[in-house]
């Protein structure tokens, strides 16, 4: 078997007809995550939810994963230098593979493609999605970016990604991740000329809030 990532899962269905894969936060894990799915559900979506476990559980922390290291060698990431650089994009590209791993195992068991998937993330889980929808050469039904930043700063090649509906929304108030990635982020997708959807929640920090719940239910219902 390949090096596949778990977690668990919440469904009303036992042949459902969409996968919606969910990305934690840093620190955080699946099985804390995987709650939000009852409140973004819709029975006519017949989707099931797989909440995944990051890879790395952090150091001092037993219930806290992350997909990869904040803090590498000690320094931290808006201080990395080179070599910090190189093992953050190993540690990035490592999680890369497993998630997608992972969607060909639950693909290949329901008979589904991935233009049947959605994938989601909260925060660092949120820099992944967009990793995952950038590294992928298959066209995914829709990627969701809530409260995260784009990494990426590099003209945009994949006719895969840019032709795949996206999802980003970010709180004003938001001190873990400031609003100002939100903004890098939206003029990124604009100047690439993707196909997203952007949302700046006045009141929000960095949470999911049912707002922003409301606005991606409302957004998966346009991509299904």
């Amino acid at each position: 078997m390949p090096d596949i990532l778990h977690g668990p899962s919440f469904s009303q269905y036992d042949n459902p007809k969409k996968l919606i894969f969910m990305l934690h936060g840093y620190g955080d894990n699946a099985d804390n995550f995987i709650h939000l799915a009852r409140s973004i559900d819709q029975k006519e979506w017949k989707a099931a939810y797989i909440a995944l476990n990051a890879p790395s559980a952090l150091e001092g922390n037993v219930i806290g994963y992350q997909w990869f290291d904040l803090y590498p060698n000690g320094i931290y990431i808006a201080e990395a230098g080179p070599k910090e650089i190189k093992q953050i994009l190993k540690e990035v590209h490592d999680s890369i593979i497993k998630i997608i791993n992972t969607i060909d195992r639950y693909c290949t068991q329901l008979k589904l493609t991935y233009e049947d998937c959605i994938l989601m993330g909260f925060s660092q889980g949120g820099m992944m999605t967009f990793e995952v929808g950038n590294f992928l050469q298959k066209k995914l039904a829709g990627l969701g970016i809530i409260s995260g930043r784009i990494m990426q700063d590099q003209e945009l090649t994949n006719a895969h990604l840019l032709n795949t509906p996206i999802f980003i929304s970010h709180g004003e108030r938001d001190e873990v991740i400031p609003i100002h990635s939100y903004h890098q982020a939206v003029k990124f997708l604009q100047t690439n000329n993707c196909n997203y959807e952007s949302h700046m929640l006045s009141e929000d920090a960095h949470n999911i809030s049912t707002q922003t719940i409301t606005l991606f239910q409302n957004f998966i219902k346009k991509i299904l």
